[in-house]
């Protein structure tokens, strides 16, 4: 979901607090009841922002973003990296660390013939609407925004949208750049928005969560990440989550295309070992198959990454190549399944 937040929308950001170790708002992409109840690395990965937004219009000359980021795990800290866009449009990069940086944004000289480009050529953005997209990791703290902003305007984003819920892989796990990870470079492939709920280590497919996405009236198609952050967890509870997960997005939400994906491709498939994550991956592929719904599809992780070097040196997370396939390889099935039915 979105918000607006005083002339400016922060779009995948679903709550904003104050910030208790000092200065500033705190910005959590789910609302904060919910996010308390999650375990403990779903509570803390939800304020990391991967990829969320702050959207709006420049109104005056300029407009200045006071932003800083706060470490909570310190095991996983890759570049804390910001993008500025016009619309579909790269503006800038800056990164951001534990002192306050302030990102000025100002018009572009061309912004009229970026305008006409964007219409001529049918692009999903409109090019006046500055996008701020925050770090993938660590918690951003917004300090504050000075200048004459407006909140974006219909028509000025797409109008559909796409969900991911998944592992760190989904957050965005090295992938530097926000606009790196896989539900961000599917979301361009396919013209479309998108919310990433990826978990980093969080993804344990809670009951409440569940509820959560299959409530939600703001998300078009859904792609769920199911399985490597439960792999410490007895098979039967897995299944009886996944069972209730499953069921309960798509069984709300039946007219709404939903992509189950296992667990991608990692160190003990490229070993050749038979484990707990074949059992894992069975039991993903069996509840989709036992609810039989049209818009409801399996999709095995293996299909997904398919190079070895597509990995980082951990046989886990994709590197950013391993981003950019799974993006292409889910853009190809997804544009494929929309045109049949």
């Amino acid at each position: 979901m979105s918000m607006i937040y005083g002339d400016v929308e922060l779009h995948n950001i679903e709550d904003i607090f104050p910030y208790e170790d000092g200065d500033g708002m705190q910005l959590s992409r789910l609302p904060n009841p919910l996010r308390l109840g999650l375990n403990e690395l779903g509570k803390i990965c939800s304020l990391g922002m991967a990829g969320s937004e702050i959207r709006f219009n420049l109104e005056g000359e300029q407009a200045n973003i006071n932003l800083f980021c706060h470490n909570f795990l310190e095991t996983w800290n890759p570049d804390a990296v910001t993008e500025v866009y016009q619309g579909p449009f790269k503006s800038s990069s800056h990164v951001i660390n534990s002192e306050p940086t302030v990102i000025t944004i100002t018009r572009p000289q061309n912004l009229d013939v970026l305008v006409k480009i964007a219409r001529e050529r049918g692009l999903p953005f409109d090019p006046a609407l500055v996008r701020v997209v925050l770090p993938i990791w660590p918690p951003t703290i917004l300090l504050g925004i000075d200048g004459q902003t407006s909140p974006p305007r219909k028509g000025q984003a797409p109008q559909k949208r796409l969900l991911a819920y998944g592992s760190s892989i989904t957050h965005g796990a090295y992938a530097v750049r926000p606009t790196g990870t896989y539900p961000a470079r599917l979301s361009q492939m396919l013209g479309l928005d998108h919310f990433n709920l990826g978990l980093g280590g969080g993804c344990h497919c809670e009951g409440q969560l569940a509820d959560h996405i299959a409530k939600r009236s703001d998300w078009n198609l859904a792609t769920l990440e199911l399985g490597i952050n439960m792999i410490g967890h007895d098979l039967d509870e897995f299944r009886r989550r996944v069972r209730y997960f499953i069921g309960r997005v798509a069984g709300e939400n039946p007219d709404r295309w939903i992509f189950c994906i296992d667990i991608f491709t990692f160190g003990e498939d490229l070993e050749s070992r038979r484990g707990k994550h074949t059992k894992f991956r069975r039991a993903v592929r069996e509840e989709v198959i036992r609810l039989d719904l049209p818009r409801l599809v399996h999709l095995d992780g293996r299909r997904l990454v398919r190079n070895p070097n597509s990995l980082s040196c951990d046989l886990c997370h994709p590197s950013p190549q391993g981003m950019e396939e799974i993006a292409g390889n889910l853009a190809r099935i997804i544009d494929k399944r929309l045109a049949t039915r």
